[in-house]
């Protein structure tokens, strides 16, 4: 792991320790377990764990903090993590959560609460947040994160397969270790992507934008046509397929460093 990726876990250390949880939660699960994160209004958090365990923490925000708590669901595959809230009809499941309907005063309208994950490496990792920022450092194999409104950072992964996006946001990634020959899937409707990746990668590009530029580190021989907002090309020897796409942004494949 490079030395910026150790300055994160640090930093995402300290804030776990400065801030009192409202809600925790861990054990230790089988290596190859799938960890699903799914939050409905704050961030999403997971970083590697230290002590061979899942460890969840949940912290809270809003006037009606109160009204709002996480629920761990174990199932076949690992477990899933969702928000409960008071007085709402809520399902979670391996699939994520589910609101059939509420109270009518929508009184947890003014709640949010952050999830802080530490994960071992031997975990998936597939991490969502409704309103809210996803952000994953130091995870391995098969990562996916998404969020509808909020930012997407993925930092310092070792990974076969990715898939980020964000509906309303921006998505970067650094990957310092490819495994494998997975798909890499990066997407935004309305934000910029940065995808940085080791220098030795093979790789089929599918590179778009509408309404922004395209920019490639890597040098880039063309498997089709080429125009300002769309271009198919091959990175290396090709083989693995490489999206990157968004409708409002900027496109930029860097070098990892």
């Amino acid at each position: 792991m490079s030395i910026r990726s150790f300055a994160l876990l640090a930093i995402s250390a300290t804030t776990l320790s400065a801030q009192q949880p409202d809600f925790r939660w861990e054990k230790a699960l089988a290596a190859g377990s799938t960890v699903s994160l799914h939050n409905l209004s704050g961030d999403v958090t997971v970083v590697p764990s230290t002590s061979g365990k899942v460890e969840v923490v949940g912290v809270k925000h809003g006037r009606d903090r109160s009204d709002i708590t996480l629920t761990v669901v174990e199932t076949p595959r690992g477990i899933t993590v969702c928000p409960l809230i008071k007085d709402a009809d809520m399902d979670c499941d391996e699939n994520g959560f589910r609101m059939h309907s509420h109270h009518h005063d929508d009184d947890w309208d003014d709640a949010s609460i952050d999830m802080q994950v530490k994960v071992p490496r031997a975990m998936l990792v597939n991490a969502n947040s409704v309103s809210g920022n996803v952000t994953i450092t130091g995870a391995e194999d098969r990562v996916r994160a998404r969020s509808v409104s909020g930012d997407v950072r993925l930092e310092g992964l070792k990974v076969s397969t990715v898939r980020a996006s964000s509906v309303s946001g921006d998505v970067s990634v650094r990957i310092d270790t490819l495994t494998g020959d997975g798909a890499l899937e990066f997407s935004s409707v309305s934000g910029n992507i940065t995808a940085e990746l080791p220098r030795t990668i093979d790789a089929d590009v599918s590179m778009r934008s509408v309404s922004g530029s395209l920019d490639s580190e890597f040098p880039l021989t063309l498997n089709g046509r080429m125009n300002r907002r769309s271009l198919e090309a091959r990175i290396g020897k090709g083989g693995r397929d490489l999206e990157v796409h968004t409708v409002s942004g900027d496109v930029r494949l860097r070098i990892a460093k």
